[in-house]
């Protein structure tokens, strides 16, 4: 009995790598498939908050289709607990390389554009917004499409 259940912690654990790189190219692709359908003077806006000390989370959707079918994913696919983690998920999206993997934040907070997405329409930006570890507001993240074309 023991050896059964080793081998399946050791198989649980050299699986753990390519279950998160998969859930991680997931968000990428529910990121990508959101930002895409923002229009010409109409952004996209989804924002994830958690409410770490009711073990809670929800997302405001902004009223449009689109993001409720992101919120929809963001609600059943990130952490409630680390905010931490889904923001560094959201940015390796964005940007090559990005990882807060060996950084523990206690607090953060800030806005920054991200242009020219891998696998977006580069008339596309995503704007982000966030804040960690407030202990006035609830830690959130927020995220808007827009779509400007070069004139």
């Amino acid at each position: 009995m023991f050896r059964c259940n080793f081998q399946v912690l050791l198989i649980s654990i050299i699986g753990m790598p390519f279950i998160a790189s998969a859930q991680d190219d997931k968000l990428c692709e529910h990121l990508i498939s959101f930002a895409s359908k923002s229009k010409v003077a109409k952004p996209l806006k989804v924002i994830l908050i958690n409410d770490w000390a009711n073990f809670s989370k929800s997302c405001e959707d902004n009223g449009t289709e689109e993001g409720k079918e992101f919120c929809n994913y963001l609600i059943n696919n990130t952490s409630t607990e680390f905010m931490n983690i889904n923001l560094s998920r959201i940015l390796n999206c964005s940007v090559n390389d990005f990882n807060l993997g060996s950084v523990h934040l206690n607090k953060i907070s800030g806005e920054f554009s991200v242009f020219e997405i891998p696998s977006l329409n580069q008339d596309i930006t995503l704007n982000i917004n966030f804040s960690i570890g407030d202990d006035v507001i609830k830690d959130f993240i927020e995220i808007e499409a827009e779509n400007e074309p070069e004139e």
